[in-house]
C-alpha cells in the first residue's frame, strides 16, 4: 500500500490485494483549509499584476488601433517628403512589425499624431495667420482707395 499526498493536500491510497493483480486507487480530498505560504502570496500577487498588465496592454492596443484608424481614414492628399536615415529606419520598423502596410501609412500616422501633439502651437499659428490675412486685406483697401483717388 502506497500513501502519497498531492500538492493540494489530497491523499491518494493505492492498494494491491494479495489475491488480485488489480490496483485499487482511493483519493481522499483534503477538507482542511491550507495555510497560505509566502510563496503562495507572492504567486497570487504576481498573477494579479500580470492580469492588470494584460488589461492595460489591451486598452493601449485598442487606443493605438483607434489612433491608427483615425490617422488613415481620410488620406486624400499626396505629400512627397525626403527623410533622414533614422526616420527611414523608424518608418521601415513600423512596416516590418506589421503595424502599417507601407511607409506612406506609417508617415501619415506619425504626421497626424505630431499635429495632434502640437495642437496648441498650431492654434497660435492659425491666430497669427488670421491676423496676417486681416492686415493684408486692410493694406489692399488702402492701396485701392489711393489708386481710385
Amino acid at each position: 500500500m502506497t500513501d502519497e499526498r498531492k500538492s493540494s493536500g489530497d491523499v491518494i491510497i493505492e492498494e494491491k490485494g494479495a489475491d488480485r493483480d488489480d490496483i485499487v486507487v482511493t483519493e481522499i480530498p483534503n477538507d482542511e483549509s491550507r495555510q497560505k505560504s509566502g510563496f503562495d502570496e507572492l504567486a497570487s500577487s504576481v498573477k494579479e499584476v500580470a492580469q492588470k498588465t494584460g488589461e492595460a496592454l489591451n486598452k493601449a492596443t485598442e487606443s493605438i488601433g483607434k489612433a491608427i484608424e483615425s490617422a488613415l481614414a481620410a488620406r486624400d492628399h499626396v505629400v512627397m517628403v525626403r527623410v533622414n536615415e533614422d526616420s527611414l529606419k523608424s518608418l521601415d520598423a513600423l512596416v516590418q512589425s506589421g503595424i502599417f502596410k507601407s511607409r506612406s501609412e506609417a508617415a501619415a500616422f506619425l504626421i497626424s499624431e505630431g499635429v495632434k501633439a502640437q495642437a496648441a502651437l498650431f492654434e497660435r499659428i492659425s491666430q497669427r495667420i488670421a491676423e496676417i490675412e486681416r492686415l493684408r486685406s486692410e493694406l489692399k483697401g488702402i492701396v485701392d482707395s489711393t489708386a481710385n483717388s
